[in-house]
């Protein structure tokens, strides 16, 4: 039986984009709901930078032709999100066992893609009793799978944080004009593999993909900056301690420039009950995109 949080409430409705609810320690936590709220839910963590309308981007239309509910939340610091002093990855389960119990979900389905990663396994591992089922899609691994990058993220955070503040500044900043924006990241994509190319030359998803990067960095660069820090640290449990019970699943595009397929595979291999899907050919965000219909089916199976 769900037990009902206590001093919950919805503090803004509009069209589903802008929902809340205050926890039980006065934080607020921001998020959308698209779909069927009668069908299975599913859990979307957004990647980083990024914010509960990445949950858009996934296509509203094939949602409901799927007939899933998918719930995309802000992380602390982030969208409509009040920002967590000291969080650590392993908070986030119970952010999201009062979001379910708020709306009367017992059983639900998390999935995170690129940095929402972490968050996903961080419940699989928490809370693999509330789960049915956890989904890893184009997912950053911890530290200890840097696998295949000389200098990576996680490297420059560890050692030079003041200069990773300096780079989400300048991103945050990058992101104010819209217009501006767009023409910056199509000149990043140029630098993309060719199926992320691809997935950018659509007008449509590259304002959205804009928008809801720009939405992490609402509240300035707390949120981002923690987070970033977080990434580059131990997470705080061993994949391997994940309950075997819990099917969890890993797809990953084996051309992914932003995440080398090596951590995806290097998680599945410690993960008790992982199944992983690697594409030839496919990109950071690519994966997602092109086989979003394949990955609710399997993960609401």
């Amino acid at each position: 039986m769900i037990l009902f949080v206590k001093e919950v409430q919805i503090l803004s409705k509009k069209a589903n984009l802008e929902q809340s609810i205050i926890l039980k320690d006065g934080r607020k936590l921001g998020y959308i709901d698209l779909g069927d709220p009668d069908a299975k839910a599913i859990f979307h963590f957004h990647g980083f930078p990024g914010s509960r309308l990445e949950a858009t981007i996934l296509s509203e239309e094939e949602i409901k032709r799927l007939n899933v509910r998918v719930i995309g939340i802000d992380r602390p610091g982030m969208g409509l999100s009040d920002f967590k002093k000291n969080r650590t990855l392993l908070d986030w389960p119970n952010d999201i066992i009062e979001l379910a119990d708020f709306l009367n979900i017992e059983k639900f389905i998390v999935e995170g893609i690129s940095g929402g990663g972490p968050y996903a396994a961080a419940c699989a591992y928490k809370i693999p009793e509330r789960l049915h089922s956890c989904g890893i899609i184009s997912g950053l691994a911890s530290k200890d799978l840097e696998i295949e990058n000389k200098i990576h993220l996680f490297t420059v955070i560890r050692l030079f944080p003041w200069l990773f503040k300096v780079m989400m500044w300048f991103q945050a900043r990058g992101m104010k004009d819209q217009k501006k924006a767009e023409k910056s990241m199509k000149k990043t994509a140029k630098k993309l593999p060719e199926a992320d190319r691809l997935i950018f030359d659509d007008p449509t998803t590259l304002s959205l993909f804009i928008k809801e990067s720009a939405e992490a960095f609402k509240q300035g660069l707390k949120g981002t900056y923690h987070e970033g820090k977080l990434y580059a640290k131990s997470w705080g449990f061993n994949l391997e301690d994940i309950s075997p019970k819990l099917k969890v699943y890993i797809w990953h595009g084996e051309a992914d420039t932003a995440v080398p397929v090596s951590m995806g595979r290097g998680m599945c291999e410690l993960i008790p009950n992982c199944k992983g899907t690697f594409y030839p050919g496919e990109g950071h965000y690519s994966t997602i995109l092109n086989h979003f219909k394949d990955i609710i089916s399997t993960l609401i199976s």
